[in-house]
C-alpha cells in the first residue's frame, strides 16, 4: 500500500473526493458525515431526524435511507481504491476513472428496525477486479446494533 501512495496525486485526489462527498446535496440532506476514508474501508455517520423517518408510528428509519447510505459507503470505498490503484495517473485521468464508477448491483438485508439516535455505516472491499469491484457494507445504530447489511457490485474502469 505504501508504494501506491508514494505518488502525491493519490492523497490529493482522496482529499478532493472527501470534499466532493460533502458537496453532494443528497448527502447534506441526509446529514451524512465522512468519518474515515481510505482504500481499506470507509466510515460515515448521520443523526436521526424527522425527514429520515419511514415508519412514523414507530420512528423508524426509512429503508430507502438505509440503502442509499450503504450504497454511498460502498461507492466511496470503491472510488478511493480506484485512486490508490492508479498512483501515477494525472488528476484528469483519475477524474475520468471516477466519473465512470457506478453501482451495478446492490443487495440489502434489513436485519432490525432502524431505531436509533445516530447511525454509522462501514464499507470495505471484498474483491477487486479490473472492471468490477465487490463491497460489503453494514449499518449500525448508536448502541452498536446491526440494522442492515449489504453487498454492492460496482463498475470501475
Amino acid at each position: 500500500m505504501t508504494d501506491k501512495l508514494a505518488s502525491p496525486v493519490a492523497p490529493s485526489m482522496i482529499a478532493h473526493l472527501s470534499r466532493a462527498f460533502t458537496a453532494i446535496p443528497f448527502n447534506r440532506m441526509l446529514g451524512l458525515r465522512l468519518d474515515h476514508l481510505d482504500a481499506e474501508h470507509v466510515l460515515m455517520s448521520f443523526d436521526m431526524k424527522n425527514e429520515l423517518i419511514g415508519n412514523f408510528l414507530h420512528g423508524i428509519l426509512h429503508g430507502g435511507v438505509t440503502s442509499s447510505v450503504l450504497d454511498m459507503a460502498g461507492g466511496m470505498v470503491v472510488m478511493t481504491t480506484a485512486i490508490t490503484e492508479h498512483p501515477h495517473a494525472t488528476p484528469e485521468e483519475l477524474a475520468k476513472i471516477l466519473g465512470k464508477c457506478s453501482t451495478i448491483d446492490l443487495q440489502i438485508s434489513y436485519l432490525r428496525p432502524g431505531k436509533g439516535e445516530r447511525f454509522s455505516a462501514k464499507a470495505w472491499i471484498i474483491k477487486q477486479g479490473h472492471k468490477i469491484c465487490f463491497t460489503r457494507m453494514e449499518l449500525h445504530n448508536h448502541t452498536g446494533s446491526l440494522i442492515a447489511s449489504g453487498n454492492g457490485t460496482y463498475l470501475i474502469s
